[in-house]
């Protein structure tokens, strides 16, 4: 495993943030590592806001919750139904932004950052374009090789970097929504993120948005999260190793129809994120018909996806 880099608020060079950190976390169902996500996350935010779904579905959900929230200080806004992570998301970001963060993190419930974020992030912004409204931490995960980087310097050819070679990667075509730091001019400037994707591509689009309003996406090698990706399991397949997630027939839907979505609303202007977005999909349904369980069900979700997405054209 990587070593974090030092633990202090301050860059290894002695740059302090430049600005106040919100940080955000929507819980659903929580399991006992919600504690040390957002025990973690106070330590480099300014200030942290959770958002727990279906409160009142699970007592122990929530006292998971409450306890989290009550040794952290952290803010705390539930809603009895399931909303959607983009829903949700943006209600943090409305507080956020009221109470005058700079800077919003983003960090899924399985996300742990390290002590040393808040510093990686001040070096990184410090060397960084000055037009990067967003820098992305790298997710880690004990025994898995170090997820590959999509780049795009033109928007019309796109590229994978398979690891960070150097302590920046700037010309993201995309990032990950967890342990994304996300300027608040840029999302004063893109708006909120899209309630109708409900879960899954909303940090792909948001992403494609931000580069189209002319802010730049930086990878940061020193930036590390510990991240538990759930029911992921990793296969060897000709000397490789590939994430198989077993999700649902239902998030495989919305996968689907939120790739065609983001594909509509962006593809003319991001010519590389058609390229992309063909890729992923195909080894979406290959995945699912070699290697998953249920693989009848969840076909027959992502073509159903695949068709509302042709049939039904997304909001501008």
């Amino acid at each position: 495993m990587d070593a974090p880099p030092p633990s202090s608020a301050q860059s290894p060079w002695g740059t302090p943030f430049p600005g106040r950190i919100a940080a955000l976390i929507v819980a659903y169902r929580p399991d006992d590592g919600l504690g040390a996500c957002v025990a973690a996350t106070a330590g480099v935010a300014d200030s942290v806001h959770l958002f727990q779904q279906e409160r009142g579905r699970d007592a122990a959900a929530d006292v998971r919750v409450d306890r989290a929230v009550a040794a952290s200080g952290a803010s705390l806004t539930t809603d009895s139904a399931n909303i959607g992570l983009a829903a949700a998301q943006n209600r943090l970001l409305a507080q956020a932004l009221a109470a005058g963060a700079d800077w919003l993190l983003l960090l899924d419930q399985d996300s742990v950052a390290r002590p040393g974020l808040r510093a990686a992030f001040a070096a990184a912004l410090a060397a960084a374009p000055p037009d990067t409204g967003l820098l992305a931490a790298r997710n880690v995960e004990p025994g898995v090789p170090d997820t590959p980087w999509v780049t795009s310097a033109d928007g019309r050819r796109w590229t994978v970097v398979p690891r960070l070679e150097g302590p920046l990667l700037p010309d993201l075509l995309l990032a990950p929504a967890s342990g994304s730091l996300v300027s608040a001019a840029a999302i004063r400037t893109c708006g909120p993120l899209r309630d109708d994707f409900f879960i899954d591509w909303v940090d792909v689009e948001y992403a494609v948005r931000l580069r189209r309003a002319g802010f730049r996406l930086v990878a940061v090698r020193d930036a590390l999260v510990d991240h538990r990706l759930g029911a992921v399991t990793q296969v060897p397949v000709g000397g490789r190793s590939l994430a198989v997630t077993h999700h649902g027939a239902r998030r495989r839907w919305f996968q689907a129809r939120n790739a065609v979505w983001t594909w509509r609303l962006h593809g003319r202007a991001v010519p590389a994120l058609r390229g992309w977005t063909l890729r992923i999909l195909a080894s979406t349904a290959v995945k699912i018909a070699v290697l998953e369980r249920g693989r009848g069900p969840k076909l027959a979700a992502l073509a159903g996806g695949l068709w509302r997405g042709l049939l039904q054209r997304p909001q501008r």
